[in-house]
């Protein structure tokens, strides 16, 4: 895979955080009733992630171990930290290893890049505040998953 597909793939992917915070500045309403629906769309849609990428590597023992650990290390963060954006923050940057990790097989890169796009829309309308208007430090402090996706490319 060439290096501006992928750049632009991790880009893309990201951006569904802004969707996410488009969706709710456009019905801000909705945020708190459907904040139980985005939770568990949010943990569903990571454990599709994991799923997907475990069945492509299920027959090399050392990559499903690997992605086994950073299963249950989301797993435990989820329970030890309290603050959501630190917590994201934490989430994306493992994101960006299994971003890298999906490239290696088209049809599974396509998959988990929409997976990584759908994920955004649910965490990122649990994030925001409309009275702080956090959408720039929502951004900020989950750039770490384009920067270790693109990083990842090149080791």
């Amino acid at each position: 895979m060439q290096f501006i597909n992928y750049f632009f793939a991790s880009i893309i992917s990201f951006l569904g955080l802004l969707a996410g915070v488009i969706l709710v500045e456009i019905c801000p309403e909705e945020q708190k009733p459907l904040e139980r629906f985005f939770n568990l769309s949010r943990k569903i849609i990571l454990m599709l992630v994991f799923l997907f990428l475990f069945f492509y590597y299920a027959n090399n023992i050392v990559y499903a171990l690997i992605l086994i650990g950073f299963f249950l290390f989301l797993l435990f963060m989820q329970y030890k930290i309290s603050n959501l954006l630190k917590k994201s923050m934490l989430t994306y940057a493992l994101l960006g290893i299994l971003f890298y990790l999906s490239s290696k097989n088209t049809n599974l890169f396509v998959i988990e890049s929409s997976l990584l796009f759908l994920y955004g829309l649910p965490a990122a309308s649990l994030m925001y505040s409309r009275k702080e208007k956090n959408h720039y430090v929502l951004l900020f402090y989950n750039i770490g998953f384009v920067i270790t996706a693109n990083l990842a490319f090149f080791v």
